[in-house]
């Protein structure tokens, strides 16, 4: 059913956050040692990256950097928004506000 499982960096108290994803988009996780389910369509996350920046480039190309998605736990009343960057070959989460 699922494709792959990464292990990413979890918050500050550095638990290990495990995700799966289903045609590379997170799918469910493990964070804050909570299991989490991803409600919704997952948003991609575009960046340019840095070497684009310059004044003769007038249309640089972005790059996926990670998925900003909802996720909601059986074991917590509220959703989370998460975005979820990939950097190399690991991934980080960190919460994002609403």
């Amino acid at each position: 059913m699922f494709e792959r499982i990464s292990v990413i960096d979890g918050p500050a108290s550095g638990d290990p956050v495990v995700v799966w994803t289903d045609a590379d988009r997170p799918v469910r996780l493990v964070y804050k040692r909570a299991r989490w389910r991803v409600e919704g369509e997952p948003v991609p996350l575009r960046e340019i990256p840095e070497q684009m920046f310059h004044p003769l480039i007038t249309h640089p190309l972005e790059r996926a950097a990670g998925w900003r998605c909802t996720v909601r736990s059986a074991d917590h009343p509220n959703a989370l928004v998460l975005a979820l960057r990939r950097e190399g070959s690991v991934w980080r989460a960190e919460e994002i506000l609403r």
